[in-house]
């Protein structure tokens, strides 16, 4: 029974940072591919995001239009949350660079995928109602679009169908395999002071 309650409790720890983290990164996407910022979504992730950014933006300003207190505070909180989590669960206290490579693998895996389930949703709304429009088609469009048009350019359509997706899709899957689950077993290593 009390096992139950510490998985209920690494649960909730975790898909609290989990949320939040995403919303943060959506905020860094969001700017990246110039949203306008009367879209309610941006709004929302703005109102969401904006407190705890703002004395960090004093400290460390965007540059060159990165967001750089975005991208600390997500590594932070990443970091925080690996590193409550490893205590909790085999308590012990994970060593910092492995805490850094754990947490910069893990915010490229919820990078990639933002990205894959952008195209995913996009994809299906294309067969469904292709004429759609509204604020999440836009930001969907304007998220896949950048990673889709220089496929659309090698591959052009084969009787009318677009492949370009699927090869984004598929790319996407193969770089969290051959990125990002070497560089998770490496931090995992490094934080747990491993030698093998």
């Amino acid at each position: 029974m009390l096992n139950s309650f510490n998985n209920a409790g690494l649960f909730l720890i975790q898909s609290f940072f989990d949320l939040y983290i995403f919303i943060l990164l959506l905020r860094i996407i969001l700017q990246w591919v110039n949203t306008d910022s009367d879209n309610p979504l941006f709004v929302l992730v703005a109102k969401l995001t904006n407190p705890p950014l703002r004395p960090i933006c004093r400290m460390i300003p965007s540059l060159h239009g990165i967001d750089l207190a975005a991208i600390i505070l997500l590594l932070g909180l990443e970091m925080i949350k690996i590193a409550f989590l490893v205590w909790l669960q085999i308590n012990t206290t994970p060593h910092l660079l492995g805490l850094l490579v754990l947490g910069f693998a893990e915010l490229l895996n919820q990078l990639i995928n933002i990205f894959f389930y952008a195209v995913i949703a996009l994809t299906i709304l294309s067969w469904i109602s292709p004429l759609a429009h509204g604020p999440l088609v836009e930001i969907l469009v304007r998220i896949s679009e950048p990673l889709i048009r220089p496929i659309r350019g090698i591959l052009p359509n084969i009787s009318g169908l677009d492949f370009s997706p699927l090869i984004l899709i598929i790319g996407l899957k193969l770089l969290a395999i051959l990125l990002v689950q070497p560089l998770a077993q490496i931090g995992a290593s490094l934080a747990l002071g491993s030698t093998h």
